[in-house]
């Protein structure tokens, strides 16, 4: 989530929104290879550059809330990861959130093709032990 805040920082804005965690999760090039294969990461970062306004940038250091979508979908995130009985949220669980939500992430997302079904065929469920 750090990187999520510096990410809307970078905009100059007051809250972190679920854009700003798609565009942290567009630089692990292992969940863009095996996740989101025929998803272009210029033009997702293009249509987030156009859709979120800018703000005045502060050069104080500040911590910035969650949305309350990006508050959702790190909840929705951790409930991913348990259903898979996975110890703790990666990105795949984060990147399945995001896609089950309402935000313009997830309609992004959905525009390029990829769905809660889809990326779940991508995240491996653990043996028991």
């Amino acid at each position: 989530m750090h990187l999520a805040k510096c990410e809307a920082d970078g905009f100059g804005l007051t809250e972190v929104s679920t854009e700003h965690i798609l565009l942290v999760l567009l630089n692990d090039p292992a969940l863009v290879r095996d996740s989101m294969p025929r998803i272009s990461e210029s033009e997702i970062r293009d249509a987030i550059n156009v859709r979120i306004p800018r703000g005045e940038l502060n050069s104080l250091t500040h911590d910035l809330p969650l949305s309350e979508q990006a508050r959702t979908a790190v909840v929705l995130a951790r409930e991913e990861a348990d259903k898979l009985r996975q110890r703790y949220v990666q990105n795949e669980h984060i990147l399945l959130a995001l896609v089950q939500s309402t935000s313009f992430a997830a309609q992004l997302l959905s525009q390029k093709g990829l769905s809660g079904e889809k990326l779940r065929l991508h995240i491996k469920t653990p043996a028991p032990t």
